[in-house]
């Protein structure tokens, strides 16, 4: 909560921001508890699109304040607040662009979208019923197609970290139910026993048996031929192949060292 500070006259904010420029730490704060105010009124007014807290939106808007500070001409005539209202802008739509997104967002993309929803939200609350795209584009004197690209721009990336209710009210991450092929322990322990039962199985073959089901079923070069082919290479007819093939699997399936084999290949 934004606590209650006793207002600075402008002329007490303008001598203060003058010692803060000077230094004078304790000015500096009293000027920023001056606005902390106009920060919540920012927040409230153009932020609609973020992951972060309110109290995140008011640290980042101080931050705008203590840049606004430094910067602040008083010289020019105008008000504090009129000049550190884009500085609190410009460091809250920062911080939603870099912590919010997988992609850096423009600030004027995110002010445009901030001020479509808030356009949007107002219509409807106003009529009572959903205000279409196109009526929200023309009321911002913008085109369809731009507010569009502007949304699209949106899309956040999901976390595999996040949390994801799942039945019997128990709760798993993404990354608990999304496979990663490359790190499946399991699958390569699968692997390399069906390898070396593949290696056993075939020395009780007789090599040109041995050399139809290698090639048959691509259990080198994980390119399978077809009987045609093989026969081709050697020169016999697909039937001959066949008959080849056959006679080896027969012989896989009974065994005792190759019975996975036999049904993997089956």
């Amino acid at each position: 909560m934004i606590k209650n500070f006793k207002k600075l006259s402008a002329k007490e904010e303008n001598e203060m921001i003058l010692r803060a420029k000077q230094g004078d730490i304790y000015a500096r704060n009293l000027v920023i508890e001056n606005n902390l105010d106009l920060i919540q009124k920012i927040i409230n007014k153009s932020i609609t699109n973020t992951t972060l807290t309110n109290s995140d939106l008011v640290q980042e808007g101080t931050f705008g304040l203590v840049v606004a500070i430094e910067k602040f001409d008083l010289n020019l005539g105008f008000k504090f607040a009129t000049y550190a209202s884009w500085w609190v802008k410009q460091a809250m739509f920062k911080a939603i662009s870099e912590q919010s997104y997988a992609l850096n967002i423009p600030v004027y993309i995110q002010e445009t979208v901030s001020r479509y929803n808030k356009i949007k939200q107002d219509m409807e609350k106003e009529e009572q019923k959903e205000v279409k795209k196109e009526v929200v584009a023309k009321k911002m004197k913008m085109d369809t197609e731009k507010i569009d690209t502007f949304l699209n721009v949106f899309n956040r990336a999901m976390s595999i970290e996040q949390g994801t209710l799942m039945t019997g009210n128990k709760e798993l991450t993404l990354c608990e139910i999304i496979e990663d092929e490359k790190q499946n322990v399991e699958r390569e322990v699968i692997d390399i026993e069906l390898k070396r039962d593949i290696k056993n199985a075939l020395e009780n073959l007789a090599q040109k048996e041995k050399n139809v089901i290698i090639l048959r079923f691509g259990l080198e070069d994980n390119k399978k031929q077809t009987l045609e082919e093989i026969g081709e290479s050697y020169g016999v007819t697909k039937e001959c192949i066949r008959q080849i093939e056959k006679r080896a699997l027969n012989k896989l399936c009974h065994s005792t060292n190759a019975k996975a084999l036999c049904a993997y290949l089956r």
